[in-house]
């Protein structure tokens, strides 16, 4: 399998080998799931599999990086997201508010990239832990993909980066309501001098993405990945890569957000056309990012995809105030943008009329 330089050639390996393949992989880990024993952990872990099923299907179209060896990055890609989501549950679903034990579960994300050593104990500061060795199973998982990934080596200190930027975020955002904010804050102040000018909520978005990681573990399959090549992906997808990423997740997710007292930080912009054209911002920085790099067009059908799956969401279509800006967004991601675009509305279209039946 090549890296797809064409877009519906792309879209035909996608729902011909890719996404197959992820819900094989994702099936196997939901028979573990509905094995745990402790019935508040199974749950949710359960209901990951329910709600979260797209996010391993957007990381699985990062695979095709991989070329031959896409299977082996969906190996470790699917159990990967499957413990961000599990552990984003626990964070936010459950009653504890303490930093110690959320810094404590994400130790399972840098756990994934030591195999044979020893594990962290993630439940330590849980009552409830009894998980039957589901996430250790699922570092496991992950980690036996690490092993084999032949430029490992030159992916490593930028996956554990991007790695660690995300779990300090999962950390911050799920304190108590009132402390959130200024921890945020200072986390941004801490990493400030080595960024680009933006805002503390911003640098958080860039952060909330695993993305990078993908693409890095992706590329790593390949004998030829160098540490310069993997600077050069790493710079790509963070910050701006990322950052489109979640700001335009957030961008969908105001009004639920708002109505569940979730952090948003779209609702920080002083307005929406200051948000908008903060957006098209990042957009064109990842998109810059991504003509030095081999593999240039698939990288930029990464960022395309990225902003057609969101701006092709039921939510966003239906905010008409910031309709005309949507559209340019699309028109600014490039040529192929208005294709997955429409893509994506009709599989949306097709999976949701599947469940119903």
């Amino acid at each position: 399998m090549t890296v797809p330089k064409n877009s519906l050639l792309l879209m035909r390996k996608i729902y011909k080998d890719i996404f197959p393949a992820v819900k094989a992989e994702w099936s196997k880990w939901k028979v573990l799931a509905n094995k745990i024993p402790d019935q508040e952990l199974r749950q949710q872990a359960l209901d990951v599999y329910e709600k979260k099923y797209f996010h391993c299907e957007a990381g699985g179209v990062i695979s095709l990086l991989a070329g031959e060896k896409s299977a082996d990055a969906i190996s470790f890609i699917v159990p990967y997201q499957l413990i961000c989501d599990y552990l984003d549950n626990l964070c936010d679903q459950t009653t504890s508010f303490n930093p110690d034990d959320f810094a404590a579960l994400h130790e399972a994300l840098h756990d994934c990239f030591f195999p044979g050593q020893t594990k962290s104990d993630y439940y330590r500061f849980r009552d409830t832990k009894d998980d039957g060795g589901y996430l250790n199973a699922l570092v496991e998982g992950c980690r036996r993909i690490v092993a084999k990934t032949p430029s490992f080596a030159a992916a490593k200190p930028h996956v554990l980066d991007l790695s660690q930027h995300y779990s300090e975020l999962q950390i911050h955002k799920h304190v108590r309501e009132e402390e959130r904010e200024e921890r945020l804050i200072r986390w941004f102040e801490s990493y400030k001098a080595d960024l680009p000018e933006m805002t503390w909520y911003e640098f958080s978005a860039c952060t909330g993405s695993t993305v990078g990681v993908y693409c890095l573990m992706s590329c790593a399959m390949q004998p030829a990945f160098t540490p310069t090549y993997a600077k050069m992906v790493r710079d790509c997808y963070f910050p701006y890569g990322q950052g489109i990423h979640i700001l335009l997740d957030y961008f969908i997710d105001q009004e639920e957000d708002l109505e569940d007292g979730e952090l948003n930080f779209c609702t920080y912009y002083e307005n929406e056309t200051v948000m908008m054209d903060r957006f098209l911002h990042f957009l064109q920085k990842a998109k810059e990012g991504t003509e030095r790099l081999p593999h240039a067009k698939f990288h930029s059908f990464l960022i395309e995809g990225i902003v057609a799956v969101y701006l092709s969401e039921e939510k966003a279509a239906a905010k008409k105030s910031v309709r005309h800006q949507c559209r340019k967004l699309v028109h600014t991601a490039g040529p192929s943008s208005m294709f997955f675009y429409w893509n994506g509305r009709t599989y949306k279209t097709w999976r949701k009329w599947r469940r119903a039946q």
